[in-house]
């Protein structure tokens, strides 16, 4: 990964990247400089074939003339053809490169990074803006090299040839350069405005393709369409903000340009006229030759006066870019991690206080311990805490006060990587990987044999329907695993889970989203999951908790009832009230199904 500093200039830090493969680079420019001299070579020739081939009459020379022009124009463009070539290698390993750097440093930040933004509009940074930037720098750093070389080295053939001619053609770039600096300064911000709805327009994309069931269910289409329009027009008018100023600036700086070449019309017209009434040594070949210089030193202020377009979209890009690669890894593993201890642990909250950025604090000075191969399950309201304890032991969030320590080592101790396999999480919402069954087992144990996974399945009430399917381990479940239910995805989780074997589990609402049939056979797979296992169970349906070793009851943060099931039903305090409204919601539903 190249280092970046925040204060640095975008473009310089892009550099880098490039110069990693200088030898492509410095080739990509070498070939662009080639063909560039057998371009400026042309004029010359066309000057040889009027002046001493056409003029003179000799006809012996007119196919050499010929030969050479066409030599001039077929290396001009094979030098091209392979500057193109390596141009693209060179770009592909540029943006591998930038892009794997923007990957990892998305995977290394904290979950609240992503609670603030869009998927879609992160990928469009990863993507597009990425692909603006390196492709400014790469065709920048060439182009405007070789123009700018270009124009010198013809500047210089134009004074040898005609001054006074040679200042009149290049008397407007001065103007041009200082309308395009003025133009870059104003783009940049036009840019910016539309790469940033560029973005919005793919997260709404991307949030549309993600709840497309939801929206179906809900008879949302409408709505979405209006939206999705709002974002489109937003881009389309940002867009034609940039473009409308473009198509002013382009092509108004190239007509101050062209106004040269109608100067040396004119007057190198009249010079031509005289020096052929008095026998003067400007020739037809010399003006020809030099009105062909004035065009080829226009076409590299184009050039140039182009990428101050493709220059003012990038630097509003790099911005987005670099916001990412500059974003703090707020929570890393130490500089030397400790090892993590043998066994179950024992897991200890003490005296932790945390807060959600923004937000006032959720606990303070709480404390509670998970005894050691022991299930405790927290219950209560939303927002009473029950999801942070399980974000604060997993490392997703630190803590602000007090630690969280697994077999008396405080989590921030061990490395973030090791920590994490050791735990394994049932969440509310399964995550499966699109690929097969096989696929997705083996994220948790790679060298697991077929053996392993099957006993795996089996334990978690998942075999069953698996060996069903139509190619059994075999079969592609698609992206998110949406061949399956919700509860086979579910008891595929748990049967990852216990593939993985870890010393600790968390389960956060596993039985939330599925029925009451399922729930019962999910049910059975966690039971045989958390055996000999330290458990944090946050749970929505009491059913699922009265087996558990602990019972605590959270509010605002603040533990207000622990016991067993037993223990908290017989003081009738907040768990026993939970409880039975519960029992009687539960009892209402059975009734109502059982009218149907």
């Amino acid at each position: 990964m190249v280092e970046s500093l925040k204060t640095e200039n975008p473009f310089r830090r892009v550099a880098r990247y490039l110069f990693l493969y200088r030898g492509l680079f410095i080739l990509t420019l070498s070939l662009a400089v080639g063909s560039t001299m057998f371009l400026v070579a042309i004029p010359q020739v066309i000057k040889w074939i009027v002046d001493s081939v056409i003029g003179a009459g000799r006809q012996d020379l007119l196919l050499w003339g010929v030969a050479a022009l066409t030599g001039c124009y077929f290396l001009r463009d094979a030098f091209n053809s392979l500057r193109i070539r390596v141009n693209n290698t060179l770009e592909q390993r540029v943006l591998v490169d930038l892009r794997g750097d923007l990957h990892t440093r998305l995977l290394q930040l904290p979950v609240g990074y992503y609670d603030q933004r869009q998927t879609g509009e992160i990928a469009s940074r990863v993507i597009e803006d990425v692909q603006n930037v390196e492709r400014a720098l790469l065709d920048g750093t060439e182009q405007g090299t070789v123009s700018l070389l270009t124009l010198m080295g013809i500047s210089t053939i134009l004074f040898l040839q005609q001054p006074m001619l040679a200042a009149l053609v290049l008397a407007p770039l001065p103007i041009v350069f200082l309308l395009g600096r003025m133009h870059f300064k104003a783009g940049r911000v036009l840019w910016k405005n539309t790469r940033e709805a560029a973005g919005s327009l793919n997260g709404l994309l991307m949030e549309n393709i993600s709840g497309h069931r939801l929206i179906s269910s809900f008879a949302l289409e409408d709505r979405e369409r209006g939206r999705f329009r709002e974002a489109a027009h937003k881009l389309r008018d940002t867009t034609l903000k940039a473009m409308y100023r473009w198509s002013l600036h382009g092509p108004g700086t190239n007509f101050l340009a062209s106004l040269g070449a109608v100067a040396v019309m004119g007057v190198g017209g009249s010079l031509l006229m005289q020096s052929q009434a008095s026998g003067g040594d400007f020739t037809l070949g010399d003006f020809i030759s030099f009105f062909a210089y004035c065009s080829l030193v226009y076409d590299p202020v184009s050039r140039l006066n182009q990428l101050n377009q493709l220059m003012a979209s990038a630097r509003a890009s790099s911005d987005r870019v670099f916001e990412i690669l500059d974003h703090p890894v707020e929570i890393a593993s130490p500089a030397e991690p400790k090892p993590f201890p043998q066994g179950v642990p024992e897991i200890r909250y003490e005296n932790v206080s945390y807060g959600y950025p923004g937000r006032p604090a959720v606990m303070e000075n709480f404390s509670l311990t998970l005894p050691q191969g022991k299930v405790t399950a927290l219950v209560g309201h939303t927002g009473a805490g029950k999801t942070t304890l399980a974000n604060l032991m997993l490392r997703y969030y630190d803590v602000t006060g007090g630690r969280v320590t697994l077999g008396g080592v405080d989590v921030r101790d061990f490395d973030l990587g090791e920590l994490r396999q050791q735990i394994g999480l049932v969440a509310q919402e399964p995550f499966l990987f699109n690929g097969t069954v096989a696929d997705n087992m083996l994220l948790a144990q790679p060298e697991a044999s077929e053996a392993d996974m099957i006993a795996a399945l089996e334990a978690a009430a998942a075999w069953e329907f698996v060996k069903k399917l139509p190619e059994g381990m075999g079969t592609q479940i698609g992206e998110r695993g949406v061949r399956l239910s919700q509860g086979e995805k579910q008891r595929l989780t748990i049967a990852r889970v216990i593939l993985r074997n870890p010393p600790l589990i968390i389960l956060d609402e596993a039985t939330a989203s599925v029925d009451t049939i399922t729930e019962n056979a999910i049910q059975t797979a966690l039971d045989h999951l958390v055996q000999e296992r330290t458990t944090l169970v946050i749970a929505h349906r009491l059913s699922t908790v009265r087996r558990a070793d602990q019972i605590v009851v959270l509010s605002h943060g603040r533990i207000v009832e622990q016991g067993t099931h037993d223990d908290l039903i017989a003081r009738g305090g907040a768990y026993a009230k939970l409880w039975r409204a519960q029992a009687q919601a539960d009892q209402h539903t059975f009734e109502t199904l059982s009218e149907l």
